[in-house]
């Protein structure tokens, strides 16, 4: 090959190497304009992570602490749902007889079985129910708050302490979004707490009376959500947990410390659609 040959030759490998390289920057480019924002939410603290690999998908303060509120009664659930048999009896004390309201309206003597306990635990959140639990299941609260904290350091969660059964507030009672993202995760393993959180309305009956309640939570007016746990108190402000799935994906959002109900609502939906859109995202959105 002559010498004008290969100097032809040279250009044209150059410049078909450079065209390659602007083919594959135009590819970064193209995929960077169509990246999503980063979502905002309204609450101070939240995540998304996948349901079945604990991955995070989303996060905004999702180490912090701060107060579960009633958010607490799952992990009360998976608990009642471990120590207790199915049909077995549970029987209310004064002192749980006597507990700040939500509450059934339990008076001392009443009894009522494991799965009406559940159902008006995680449905109306009653915190005379949720005493009951802890008195039956441990012999006093401060039993069964030693259950509890056992179970998260089973986990393996290092930023989570309770007191209550209730997730009434104390200065010691608190969790992150995380945490309580991974306390729900192995909640909804168990069948009858998943599909106690999955009921819209069902009936009660103990001992001295028999009702209808209906969930917090409107689960068929918002898309995706299969079951959730609410709270709310002045210190925690309003808390939010929600099992969503979209075909084959499934996922876990908590907010917590939202101004007002209808954000916190808003905030989980806000969540939910970013990650179930970009799940399979190598990075996760962190909103500072």
């Amino acid at each position: 090959m002559t010498n004008i040959g290969k100097i032809v030759a040279t250009s044209l490998l150059v410049l078909m190497i450079l065209n390659g390289m602007l083919i594959m920057k135009g590819s970064s480019a193209e995929v960077e304009i169509h990246s999503p924002p980063t979502p905002q939410i309204e609450g101070e603290y939240g995540v998304t992570i996948d349901a079945k690999t604990g991955e995070i998908l989303y996060d905004k303060n999702a180490h912090s602490k701060s107060y579960p509120a009633s958010m607490t009664k799952v992990l009360t659930a998976t608990i009642l749902d471990e120590r207790m048999e199915d049909g077995e009896w549970l029987t209310v004390s004064p002192h749980a007889a006597n507990q700040e309201c939500l509450c059934l309206g339990l008076r001392a003597g009443e009894r009522m079985t494991k799965q009406d306990a559940m159902k008006a635990l995680l449905l109306l959140s009653a915190n005379d129910v949720a005493v009951v639990i802890a008195e039956n299941v441990a012999g006093s609260e401060k039993g069964f708050a030693n259950l509890m904290n056992q179970k998260v350091q089973q986990w393996n969660l290092k930023d989570t302490h309770f007191v209550t059964a209730n997730g009434l507030h104390h200065p010691n009672h608190y969790t992150t979004p995380y945490d309580m993202a991974i306390i729900t995760k192995e909640a909804i393993k168990h069948p009858m707490v998943l599909k106690v959180m999955s009921t819209q309305t069902t009936d009660i009956k103990t001992s001295r009376q028999e009702k209808i309640i209906r969930n917090l939570v409107n689960i068929g007016a918002m898309p995706n959500v299969v079951a959730g746990k609410p709270g709310f108190t002045s210190a925690a402000q309003h808390t939010l947990v929600e099992y969503l799935k979209k075909g084959d994906k499934e996922i876990i959002s908590v907010v917590m410390k939202s101004k007002n109900k209808r954000s916190k609502y808003k905030d989980i939906q806000t969540m939910a659609n970013y990650s179930f859109s970009y799940m399979k995202n190598a990075n996760p959105v962190i909103q500072r």
